[in-house]
């Protein structure tokens, strides 16, 4: 019988499933760190959704800060669901606080509401947002993030999310696209946001799909499940004409656990 899952695990199994999913890839000993860092990840990804003023943000994501800093210092840990086990995690693994500033930093813009400017922006952004998390992660499972192609793997996972979840930031009238592409291709932040996508829609996601990466070659599994995932998703949305509106965008790609393993092995 399986053992219930940590607080942890549920939040990562119900917020962040394909993340779960890849846990599995994981060496069975470092998965409630990776879940401890992956719920953390949640709770910061999700600050602009969770409060109504930039002010309030920054105020969220300061504690985070601060709480982090406690536990880095040596100082006492706030009894809190995630912070425990995550401090717990630092320990064990060592775990480099630099890569927490640098998340808490790129959640910071998320607050400002500004697109990207460009192709270039979206990249930074999807680099400054996934590269540290996916770094503190590898570290977890005994990776050596120095001597693989990590920033590649985040990129294209990152790329991924963002195009699946253009109808969900269109709900919060939020937008990722870069605003040159869009005035390119006449696609204007209101019909986005009544989801009546213009036609160049599909040649803006076109470009930022084409900004993958192939034939990137990982020694650690978990990181090449990782990239498998994300180039699943990416043909996906190929196979689907580029259109991220699709409501056949909601479904599982077809064997998507299988052909994970198939990569893995």
């Amino acid at each position: 019988m399986a053992l219930p899952l940590s607080y942890c695990g549920h939040v990562v199994k119900t917020q962040d499933p394909d993340r779960f999913l890849l846990s599995m890839f994981a060496p069975a000993p470092c998965r409630e760190a990776l879940w401890a860092l992956f719920a953390f990840n949640h709770e910061i990804a999700r600050t602009r959704e969770v409060v109504s003023e930039t002010q309030l943000g920054l105020i969220r994501l300061q504690w985070w800060r601060d709480a982090l800093g406690a536990i880095y210092d040596g100082q006492f840990v706030p009894e809190h669901e995630v912070l425990k086990p995550l401090a717990g995690a630092i320990k064990t693994y060592a775990l480099k606080r630099d890569l927490f500033e640098t998340l808490l930093y790129a959640r910071e813009f998320d607050l400002e509401d500004v697109r990207p400017a460009n192709l270039e922006g979206l990249l930074n952004y999807a680099d400054f947002t996934s590269t540290p998390l996916l770094r503190l992660a590898l570290e977890i499972c005994g990776g050596a993030p120095e001597l693989e192609p990590v920033q590649p793997v985040a990129v294209n996972y990152a790329l991924a999310g963002i195009l699946r979840a253009v109808p969900f930031y269109a709900r919060q009238h939020r937008c990722l696209l870069p605003e040159d592409l869009m005035n390119l291709h006449g696609q204007s932040l209101n019909a986005l946001y009544d989801f009546k996508p213009a036609q160049g829609l599909m040649e803006i996601v076109k470009r930022i799909e084409n900004q993958r990466v192939e034939g990137v070659c990982c020694e650690n599994r978990f990181l090449r499940a990782s990239n498998a995932l994300a180039l699943i998703y990416l043909r996906q949305i190929r196979a689907l004409g580029y259109d991220v509106f699709s409501p056949k965008l909601l479904l599982q790609p077809s064997f998507k656990v299988l052909r994970i393993l198939f990569s893995v092995m």
